[in-house]
């Protein structure tokens, strides 16, 4: 076997160095190609956020603004509105104070109703209704009276001869070519039951004058299918209520 040289050697391991070199090189700018490379993607990533933060953001608004009820009052209007009522709820207690002659009603202003109670009603109607295959339309509330004698689910008489509010759903029902709202309750059959004028409710104020020839059909008070609510766990403030 031959044996090599000096020359030879040298030029190996000249080749061998200049291999390692060029490798290490290449990794060298692969690795700061991809350190690079993942910067600019850093940069696009949060350029992207941004982007998407803003858009959230006006999209968030937008949803805000499209949300709000057309119905909603400024807080100015209904102070203006629920002070013009002073007069007339002081005519009231005028009058009820001087059938007592104790001076000591005042007038429901407001009514207070849980919140989780009207959503468990919503829910009470909605699944019955739909039972008695009925489409609600909305709620109508009426304005009532607790008689002398009332008391509450609670055993208490506090609001006995205070004013109230009742509350039914409603159905479409056509009158003389026109499209009322009116409510109703379902009866211990499960079928509908207007409140409306023929069974003793009428959603304009009655004439005084006029004799109601309307037939009432006295009715059990524990109507098990019943879709008309009124305390809900809700009352009037107390007749000491200053704040």
């Amino acid at each position: 076997m031959k044996k090599p040289t000096h020359g030879s050697t040298w030029y190996a391991s000249f080749l061998t160095l200049t291999t390692s070199l060029f490798f290490l090189h290449s990794c060298q700018q692969d690795s700061t190609i991809e350190v690079l490379e993942e910067e600019e993607y850093l940069r696009k990533i949060e350029t992207l956020e941004t982007k998407v933060k803003d858009l959230e953001e006006k999209l968030g608004q937008e949803k805000s603004n499209q949300s709000r009820p057309k119905n909603i009052i400024s807080f100015e209007q209904a102070r203006r509105i629920y002070k013009a009522y002073d007069d007339r709820a002081d005519l009231i207690s005028e009058i009820v104070n001087s059938a007592t002659n104790d001076g000591s009603f005042n007038p429901t202003r407001s009514m207070f109703y849980e919140i989780s109670e009207l959503r468990n009603y919503l829910s009470y109607v909605d699944e019955l209704s739909q039972k008695a295959g009925v489409k609600t339309t909305g709620l109508r509330f009426y304005f009532a009276l607790y008689p002398d004698t009332y008391i509450s689910s609670t055993g208490n008489d506090r609001n006995a001869r205070h004013q109230t509010i009742f509350i039914a759903p409603t159905l479409e029902k056509k009158y003389d070519n026109h499209i009322l709202h009116i409510g109703y309750t379902l009866n211990n059959d499960g079928k509908v039951e207007l409140l409306d004028k023929n069974n003793g409710f009428s959603h304009f104020r009655r004439n005084r004058s006029e004799t109601d020839h309307t037939s009432l059909e006295k009715r059990n008070d524990n109507d098990r299918f019943s879709l008309i609510a009124n305390e809900l766990n809700g009352s009037p403030p107390r007749g000491n209520y200053t704040k």
